[in-house]
């Protein structure tokens, strides 16, 4: 977590030494259902576009999603953690003429730094295949990079406050050391992957504050 808010300030802190430069610094409220906190920034000069940097913390989750398919795969108890970056952009489209808008449509685009470590209970099977009572325990840890596409919409409520609300698709590309199935493996700053279809899902519901 300590690093998370270094490379936040570390981002922040050049780009707010420009006075041309806007500031805002939000909380995203979504994954707080699945014990993460991730604390949002955006930096613009121009209505139309914007950088984004994020950064947070998954708390030991259970969280596999909503809807949760309860597919069986000898798993239980699997718990989750691991702070994530992200860095990347955003096009304001009915603001692209320079127009600011109450109320503005947004594509984004981002590189997330995910890191993780997840422990869990695998049950043992017998010589036919057939459930025991006993388990084991299963680990995995590392880091991994993917990218992800969101959309949305933003609100500005007053002077100094707006409301961003959306959705992160992430494309996750990490087999090799998932716990079980891979819809019911959470990745830090990606979201859930039990959407089965579509694949990592998070929501955006963001309250941000303009700083100058």
């Amino acid at each position: 977590m300590k690093k998370c808010v270094l490379f936040l300030l570390i981002c922040i802190l050049p780009l707010s030494s420009f006075a041309q430069w806007s500031a805002q610094l939000g909380v995203n409220v979504i994954p707080v259902i699945s014990k993460t906190l991730e604390v949002s920034s955006e930096f613009s000069t121009h209505p139309g576009y914007s950088l984004n940097f994020n950064a947070g913390y998954t708390f030991k989750t259970g969280f596999v999603g909503i809807p949760d398919y309860k597919v069986y795969d000898y798993i239980s108890e699997r718990k989750t953690s691991g702070a994530f970056l992200k860095a990347g952009g955003r096009l304001y489209l009915r603001s692209l003429t320079g127009r600011q808008r109450k109320t503005n449509f947004f594509l984004g685009a981002a590189l997330i730094v995910s890191q993780y470590k997840q422990t869990a209970l695998r049950r043992l099977t017998g010589p036919n295949f057939e459930n025991t009572d006993n388990y084991v325990d299963v680990n995995s840890n590392g880091v991994t990079l993917c990218p992800a596409i969101s959309m949305g919409f933003s609100s500005r409520l007053s002077e100094n406050f707006s409301l961003d609300w959306g959705l992160q698709k992430a494309f996750v590309n990490r087999d090799s050391d998932l716990i079980g199935r891979k819809e019911r493996n959470y990745q830090p700053g990606a979201g859930s992957g039990q959407s089965i279809i579509i694949g990592y899902l998070q929501g955006i519901l963001t309250l941000k504050y303009k700083l100058k």
